[in-house]
This record gives C-alpha cells, sequence and structure tokens, in this order.
C-alpha cells in the first residue's frame, strides 16, 4: 500500500479495514487456496478478477522497503523468504480484491465528496500551518510513483471497503452479562502470604561419589560440552585507519568551503516568549496589560491561563517560526513587545527577551570540519578502492598472508572462538571486526578456505580464512571435574530446597501457622499486595505456577513454585471479589475488548462467506517468478 495509506490509516475506519484484512488472513491463511496451474500468467484470480505479477512485485517492493526503513538494514531475499513476505502481500492482495468485489456486489459506494473529504483531512498532505496543500498531495503522490487519478481510485476502494467492513460488525454489542461475568473473573484479587526456601540454605550435602559423577557427566552433556571452534587468520581494515594516509589541499578546502558555506553561517536568533489567545479582542487586552508595565509571566497566567513552558519559546531563527510571526518577531528590538499578530493557531503577543546576532563563518572557523569530512571521503574511497586490490589479489590465488604483505595490511590470528565470540575460557575475544557478518562468516566458510572480502558496516571490510575447526565434543570429566561437582551439589540442593518446599505446602494446607514455621526455618513471612490472575501486576514476586495454583484454591490453601534460586511457598489468605458496579472504566475497557473479539467473528464468518461467493486461486509457480 502506499506510505501515505499507512498514515492514513490512524483514522478509525480504516483501522477498522485493516483489522478486518489481517483477521481474514489469518483465518484463512494462504496455503489454502494455492493453485498449481504453471500454465496461467497471472499471479492469482479472485472472482474473475486477475491479479499481475506486476502488480504483485509492486507491492512487495514497497512491503520490503517499509521494513528496511523500519529496521534500517537491507533485506535480502532468503531473509524477505524467510519473514513470509510473500505470502503476505499476495494474501492482503487477495484479500483486498475479496472486499473490492463485495463491495460492489452490495452497491456500496464512495461518492467523490467523500474521497475529497479524506484526501483534505490526510495530515500526510498537509503544509506546516496543518491545512490541506495540494503541492504537498501532489509530492507525496510523486514519492511513491502514483499519479492522482491512481491514488484517488486506490482510495475510493479502500473507503468502499472501510464502509463494507463497518456495515458488517455494527451493531455488534457483548451482552451486559457476559462484559460482567468476564470483569469479575479479570478483576478479583487476591492476597497471600509467603515464605522463600533458598537453595543455599539447604546444608548437608554430602560430596558426590565417582560414580555420581560420571553419572551426572552423562545426564548433563550438553552442559559440559564445548561448541564448536575456529582459528581464523582474518585482515580487516576500516576507512578510519586510511585517514592518515590520504592528504587535502587549499583547493579541495576552498571548493567545500564554496559549495558548504551557508552551513557553517550561524543565522540571527532571538529568545522570544510569546502569548496565544484565541481572539483578537482578548490580544489586545493583553497587549494592554503589558504595555502598563505588567510582567509578561504573570499577565500570561492570568489572562490566558498559560505556564512557562508553553510562553518561552526558547532560542529560535526566523525560519523556525510561522511567516505571519516571523517578520514581526525579527523586526521588534531587544526587549521589545510585539502588538497583536495573527496565525492559524490564534492570536499572540511576542517579546523578545535577547538576540544573538547572525555570524558568518570565515574558510578558517570551518577549516577543522572541512578538513574532516574531506578525509572522511577520501579514506572511504580509498577503503573501496583497497578493498577490490585486495579482492583482485585473492582471486589472482595469492593466500591471505601474501595478500596482506602485497598491501601492507595487518593479518591477525584468531587462536580459537566460538560462534557467539567467546574464547575456550568463555570471555569475549575483543577486537573483532565490528558491524557486518564477520561471526556468521567465519563460521559459514569451510575449513581451510577463504571467505569473500565483506564489508563490516558501512566504513570497513574484512576476509577471514579458516585454519581449523575444532568440533564441538563433550568434555573429558577429568577436565572440568570442579565444575561437574559444583554442578551435582546445586541440583541436590534445589532438589532438597523443592522437597522442603512440598513439605510446607502439606503443613500449610493442614492448618499450621504459617508465622510458626517461619520461625522454624528463620525466615521471614510476607504478605503480598493484592494481585490479579494477570502477569505484570503486584504479584510478580510470585512464579507464574503459583499465581495460578492460588485462583483454584480456597482460603487457606498453598501452593509452591521455582523462584530465584529457591522456592517461593504461598498460602492464600484471602480472596477480594470484583464488583462491576464499583470500575466502570474496568468495565468498559472488558466491554471494548469483548466487542472487538465479537466484531473479529463476525468478520470471519463474512470473509468465509465472500470466499464461498467469489473464488480463489493462486499460482505458487507465477507467485515465485514475479518476486
Amino acid at each position: 500500500m502506499l506510505e501515505t495509506i499507512r498514515k492514513y490509516s490512524s483514522s478509525i475506519v480504516i483501522k477498522v479495514l485493516f483489522a478486518l484484512l489481517i483477521l481474514s488472513f489469518l483465518t484463512w491463511g494462504v496455503g489454502d487456496f494455492i493453485s498449481s496451474r504453471s500454465n496461467i500468467k497471472v499471479v492469482a484470480e479472485v472472482g474473475g478478477v486477475d491479479i499481475s505479477p506486476a502488480q504483485v512485485n509492486r507491492e512487495y517492493l514497497r512491503e520490503v522497503g517499509r521494513l528496511e526503513r523500519m529496521f534500517g538494514t537491507k533485506l535480502d531475499r532468503d531473509q524477505a523468504r524467510a519473514l513470509g513476505l510473500a505470502d503476505m502481500t499476495i494474501g492482503r492482495i487477495v484479500n483486498e480484491t475479496l472486499y473490492n468485489l463485495g463491495s460492489r456486489a452490495l452497491g456500496v459506494i464512495a461518492s467523490d465528496a467523500a474521497i475529497r473529504t479524506a484526501i483534505e483531512r490526510d495530515r500526510s498532505f498537509a503544509d506546516q500551518t496543518g491545512k490541506f496543500s495540494r503541492s504537498q498531495f501532489q509530492q507525496v503522490l510523486m514519492a511513491n510513483g502514483y499519479s492522482e487519478q491512481g491514488y484517488i481510485a486506490l482510495l475510493r476502494e479502500e473507503l468502499m471497503r472501510a464502509q463494507l467492513a463497518g456495515t458488517v460488525e455494527a451493531g455488534v454489542v457483548p451482552p451486559k452479562s457476559l462484559v460482567d461475568a468476564i470483569y469479575r473473573h479479570r478483576a478479583e484479587k487476591r492476597v497471600a502470604q509467603t515464605l522463600f526456601v533458598a537453595d543455599a540454605a539447604m546444608t548437608d550435602i554430602a560430596e558426590p561419589t565417582a560414580e555420581q559423577l560420571a553419572a551426572f557427566h552423562g545426564e548433563r552433556a550438553e552442559q559440559f560440552t564445548a561448541p564448536e571452534y575456529r582459528r581464523l587468520a582474518v585482515i580487516d581494515f576500516r576507512a578510519k585507519d586510511l585517514e592518515g594516509e590520504v592528504s587535502v589541499d587549499e583547493q579541495e578546502i576552498g571548493d567545500l568551503y564554496a559549495q558548504r558555506q551557508e552551513e557553517f553561517n550561524r543565522p540571527e536568533t532571538r529568545h522570544l516568549r510569546q502569548i496565544v489567545v484565541p481572539d483578537e479582542a482578548k490580544a489586545k487586552e493583553v497587549r494592554q496589560l503589558l504595555g502598563e508595565g505588567r510582567d509578561f509571566m504573570t499577565v500570561a497566567k492570568e489572562a490566558a491561563g498559560l505556564d512557562k513552558e508553553t510562553v518561552d519559546l526558547g532560542e529560535v531563527s526566523r525560519s523556525m517560526l510561522l511567516q505571519e510571526l516571523a517578520e514581526a518577531a525579527f523586526s521588534l528590538a531587544d526587549g521589545a513587545i510585539s502588538q497583536p499578530i495573527e496565525s492559524p493557531l490564534g492570536w499572540h503577543v511576542l517579546q523578545v527577551v535577547s538576540i544573538t546576532p547572525a555570524h558568518r563563518a570565515t574558510i578558517d572557523d570551518a577549516r577543522p570540519a572541512l578538513i574532516a569530512e574531506l578525509k572522511r571521503e577520501k579514506s572511504v574511497d580509498a577503503l573501496f578502492n583497497l578493498a577490490n586490490k585486495l579482492e583482485d589479489t585473492l582471486g589472482g590465488g595469492a593466500t591471505l598472508e601474501e595478500a596482506a604483505k602485497n598491501l601492507n595490511l595487518r593479518l591477525r590470528t584468531i587462536e580459537a572462538v566460538d560462534a557467539t565470540g567467546k574464547d575456550p575460557a568463555g570471555q569475549p575475544v575483543g577486537d573483532l571486526p565490528a558491524g557486518g557478518r564477520f561471526l556468521e562468516t567465519a563460521f559459514e566458510t569451510p575449513e581451510n578456505q577463504d571467505s569473500l572480502v565483506t564489508e563490516a558496516g558501512s566504513d570497513a571490510y574484512f576476509v577471514v580464512h579458516v585454519d581449523k575447526v575444532t568440533p564441538s565434543a563433550l568434555r573429558p570429566l577429568d577436565e572440568v571435574r570442579d565444575q561437574v561437582a559444583a554442578a551435582w551439589k546445586a541440583s541436590q540442593r534445589e532438589a532438597k530446597a523443592k522437597a522442603t518446599a512440598d513439605a510446607l505446602v502439606a503443613r500449610l494446607t493442614g492448618g499450621e501457622d504459617i508465622g510458626k514455621i517461619a520461625g522454624e526455618l528463620k525466615v521471614e513471612a510476607r504478605t503480598t499486595e493484592p494481585f490479579t490472575r494477570q502477569p505484570g501486576n503486584a504479584a510478580t514476586a510470585l512464579p507464574r505456577p503459583v499465581v495460578t495454583e492460588l485462583f483454584k484454591a480456597k482460603v487457606g490453601g498453598a501452593a509452591a513454585g521455582r523462584g530465584d534460586d529457591g522456592y517461593v511457598v504461598a498460602r492464600l489468605q484471602e480472596i477480594l471479589p470484583a464488583d462491576p458496579a464499583t470500575d466502570g472504566n474496568g468495565v468498559q475497557a472488558v466491554e471494548r475488548a469483548l466487542a472487538g473479539a465479537l466484531r473479529g467473528d463476525v468478520q470471519n464468518a463474512f470473509a468465509s462467506t465472500l470466499r464461498q461467493e467469489f473464488s480463489v486461486k493462486i499460482n505458487r509457480q507465477a507467485l515465485e517468478e514475479s518476486l
């Protein structure tokens, strides 16, 4: 879809439409209507409407571009495939086509007046005053590759689909009894008393026997298995490393200064304060009070109800102000107060707090920045040239060592690194090429082979040779005996803590006093804040399984669950029922959520009807070939 359509989707109607499309897509799935007819020259046929490869490719590329802008990176074909973009794209096109057909069949129309209103209200077409701008409208369409007629046709279909969606779900209201029942379930709260049984408190753990260590070592093999390590030879170089090798002459500095001079100049700025009121009469009253010598901030607060943050505009340049205000603000003397000025935002009275004169930068002022930029540009050019030379040298049969020597590059060895960048001691390996795909490349390259010369971010390259691969293997028991013994003891303490917690649950359920038990264990008995069933509430200190069990229990019931380094034992102390009559906002939230779910059900039912009315066939081969 157009980027502008995405912005327009902030409206309620279009949000409903998009929700409908997503729901129907999820309900049907792409796999349900895939055709294998390879002789068809179209990607899909929906109710007699052909969807062309060009249309699919256009929408697919737009979706790829949107995701690239969102994530700030390029998506290759494999990544796009992994994200399911092909199926999402064709699914969306099919759904839109179905709703277009359904709209026409039911006589739904979108009038020219409705189109005009939608365009005028779209903020992506507004100028700085917030009003519709035809030039902005045309610029946005041009940037997205659409003619005015093409965009209007798309928007008309969008509005027709939105009307259809709104009609389908109109009048969907959940029964009050259902809303109240769900609210009572969700909003019910409970209070518990808790004890914590720490693993560390479990003493008298005997030393493991040789047989126990051997068995534990085998049972927990993954815990004591070394990852695959690789010994690597690496050449990496950055643009920054080449800055010392490039020179900049006065002619280049002068030329760049001539091109960029205005960027170094500082325009006149003024520290302004303003009082904004809705009408001229009020503005004149404000100006009269200020003319009588009243304090500006006092008048702003008493006459217009404005606070300091609203009044103080800070340092601004002429270009930062609305045209109506700029002329007046920059014609006032230091400390002067303007007459009332009208703008699209209301009536303004301005005060100049201070003036910072404009400064015209000389070439000497700009010289350090100009030299730095020229060196950056030249070093990047040198970087690309060096990368090409390295590729040619390696392509000619040179080894990494020979290439490094011929091109005066640093060749270094990484003795052992795993796929996460750690050495055999578990410490991060320092000075790995930043950015790019260094570790991934290193672990994709076969043993005794070179990788391609690969970008590491936007200003560096690397090439790696895999000298040796040490496969992942279980470390011998003798090598990790101390680690195995420590892990075995930790598992024994955890098991003993669990047994203790289970025994405490039995005692609490039998009616024993939690305070007495806490005294025996020399731990603190705590009382929780009231908590609900939902995660992320005041009961986050309670393990989720404990919360679940406590909401099944009666007062006096108990449960235990694994926490951090131990077990939490909880006894239900109090049940706090929820009353819908006392929480209007909470009930409304439940009602809105339930209404949305019911509308989704209605939309899905209607979507199924559309699919029965209009056949859908997709040519998988044509889809793959169109992308």
